[in-house]
């Protein structure tokens, strides 16, 4: 027996009223399953421009309340499915790229590269003595600002701008900024407490490890494989090789350290149901630019007057 058969098509001719119309036949025979699970006696009619669900007179709005209840408790379903964050899943996002490395590229020529004589390295620099025992926390901060040469800064523009714009275009330039700068906080302090020995410490380069680990930790708990680091870790190899071993005031250990936090900011992030639309909404992103912007502010104004 077909399904049509089954709905009824050779009831009596009593079943004639029109209960509802419809061009979409597979919506019609939903309906129809709808007034058969009711005990509903009637049929469906192909017409000229779809097609009609017919019942008996004295059924007929019985059964239009019936099928007007199941569209009510079923008008979200099925439930959209939520998309993993994916590598430019959000391309209306236009991240502050080329804004933010302009600004480092103006603080390099306001500071100059290292200089023992500098206020900005003195009193800006990640000073692991003066961050554990004198509570300069700052200094993790205004420590990404500061460069300690042109081939430093340069590492940092090339690899640094490419990464954070394409994570930039995933979260959003705001929300993107935020967790970098967080991943570059964060992983100079993990680099200080984990270190035995006294060290200076200078660069952006903690920061832009940290958003290769963002972008990591996103791709891995996208893809839950360990392949989706392939070009995260390229990037980080390649920055490295740029900036060297570690001479001058760079830090391998921080850089480090910032991978690792930012591929468990990345994580978190990618695990939070509400990520998908905090990277749309261009109040949160400006909230979080805002609040990065005020992070890096506020460290400098203490790091000359506190």
């Amino acid at each position: 027996m077909s399904e049509l058969d089954s709905l009824g098509e050779e009831e009596p001719n009593d079943m004639d009223t029109i209960i509802f119309r419809s061009r979409n036949y597979q919506r019609l025979l939903l309906w129809s399953l709808v007034l058969q699970s009711a005990g509903m006696r009637h049929r469906v009619v192909a017409e000229s421009s779809g097609w009609s669900l017919r019942g008996s007179d004295d059924e007929v709005e019985e059964a239009r309340a019936q099928i007007r209840s199941y569209e009510r408790e079923n008008r979200d379903w099925p439930p959209v499915p939520e998309e993993p964050l994916n590598i430019l899943a959000f391309p209306h996002n236009r991240p502050p790229t080329v804004l933010v490395m302009g600004l480092l590229l103006a603080f390099f020529w306001i500071t100059g590269p290292w200089s023992g004589d500098s206020p900005w390295f003195a009193e800006g620099a990640v000073d692991s003595i003066r961050v554990l025992e004198q509570g300069e926390w700052w200094r993790l901060v205004t420590g990404l600002t500061l460069h300690s040469d042109a081939r430093h800064l340069l590492g940092n523009l090339l690899i640094g701008g490419f990464i954070s714009h394409l994570l930039g275009k995933i979260l959003g330039g705001g929300l993107a900024w935020f967790l970098i700068l967080l991943a570059g906080l964060l992983g100079n302090f993990l680099n200080v407490l984990l270190r035995d020995e006294y060290h200076l410490s200078v660069g952006f380069s903690t920061a832009v490890f940290g958003a290769i680990g963002v972008l990591a930790g996103l791709e891995m708990k996208r893809s839950h494989s360990l392949k989706a680091v392939v070009l995260p870790i390229g990037a980080a190899l390649g920055l490295m090789a740029l900036l060297g071993s570690g001479g001058g005031r760079t830090d391998v250990g921080a850089h480090w350290s910032g991978l690792v936090i930012g591929a468990c900011l990345g994580l978190v992030a990618a695990i939070y149901p509400g990520i998908a639309k905090i990277s749309v909404s261009r109040t949160w992103q400006i909230v979080f630019a805002g609040v990065t912007a005020a992070i890096i502010g506020l460290s400098w104004f203490l790091a000359f007057e506190a």
